[in-house]
């Protein structure tokens, strides 16, 4: 046994970077074709955001309210709710994939 390794050139490919993962690369439709079908839950997961966004921007304009005597902090917290809820849903369901 001599303990030295391989020598130059026998192993050559194993130092060579690995290529990127293919499901993470952006992939563009082709011309003329028609666009992806959205993925199954999707619109679960909007709704979801919606109400999420309301009852959490909602209960702490509620509690906020409460706390300061200014009842109008309620609906503007659920105003709040509802468009940072949409920015989310622009922002997540709209990139390409």
């Amino acid at each position: 046994m001599t303990g030295a390794g391989p020598g130059p050139g026998k192993n050559a490919d194993a130092h060579k970077p690995l290529p990127p993962l293919k499901r993470y690369q952006k992939r563009r439709p082709d011309p003329g074709s028609e666009p992806p079908m959205p993925r199954e839950g999707t619109g679960w997961a909007i709704v979801s955001y919606l109400i999420g966004g309301m009852v959490l921007y909602g209960g702490i304009g509620w509690l906020v309210g409460r706390w300061t005597d200014i009842p109008i902090l309620f609906p503007i917290g659920l105003l709040l709710g509802i468009g940072l809820s949409l920015a989310l849903i622009i922002f997540r369901f709209t990139r390409q994939l």
